[in-house]
């Protein structure tokens, strides 16, 4: 991402918000338009195909919690998403809030690395009020491996998997859609079988990156 596209999303999402709020003279002012985040985990299952990604506060994900590092959207608030990103990650409980994401399942991180690949032979689907925006969007977009990967236990001697976040796993949202905390907006990854064992407390994580309304009247 780099100021000359970051600035083309910011318009194109002013631009969604005038569509869905006609009566609104400026709604960047009206609503603070800013750049912002949504960050929906989900435990990875040995025994489940869909991975719903809920985006509001008040809707718990299959843990029946939302676990302390995701970013949820409020009810009042809109929400633009510009870039989507897909990630796995192992944190060592539910409250680990020290744990790094990975752009793709890497073996010297995940005892079972090579079942997760299931995840990444999914598909995206978003709907709102009904309407499905995304059609067949693969999730192998999402999948990232760098030059430099870890290939031990991270330490001396053993590096980390190279990632820049500004970029790996991220994936341009076009045409946009908006979520609006009104609305009945589903978010799920479907894969095509579930993966025959999954390392515990492993994770599953998507990041809606684009532009937040404040405060903002609910769409219909």
């Amino acid at each position: 991402m780099n100021p000359i596209a970051a600035r083309e999303n910011f318009k194109n999402a002013v631009m969604i918000f005038e569509n869905a709020f006609k009566d609104v003279t400026n709604v960047v002012e009206a609503f603070k338009l800013t750049q912002s985040s949504l960050r929906i985990e989900q435990p990875i299952s040995a025994t489940t195909t869909l991975y719903p990604f809920p985006i509001l506060k008040n809707q718990n994900n299959a843990a029946g919690t939302i676990f302390n590092t995701e970013l949820r959207l409020n009810m009042q608030d809109t929400f633009v998403p510009t870039e989507v990103g897909l990630f796995v990650a192992l944190p060592t409980s539910s409250t680990d809030a020290a744990y790094r994401l990975h752009s793709y399942p890497n073996q010297a991180v995940f005892a079972n690395a090579v079942q997760m690949r299931t995840l990444y032979n999914g598909q995206l689907i978003i709907s709102v009020n009904n309407y499905q925006y995304t059609y067949s969007w693969d999730a192998q977009r999402h999948w990232v491996t760098n030059q430099t990967q870890a290939t031990a236990a991270f330490g001396p001697g053993s590096p980390e998997d190279q990632n820049n976040f500004a970029d790996d796993g991220f994936y341009p949202m076009q045409p946009y859609v908006l979520f609006g905390g009104a609305q009945n907006v589903e978010v799920s990854l479907r894969v095509p079988v579930a993966p025959t064992a999954v390392d515990a407390n492993s994770r599953l994580i998507a990041i809606f990156r684009g532009v937040l309304g404040q405060n903002s009247t609910p769409v219909s």
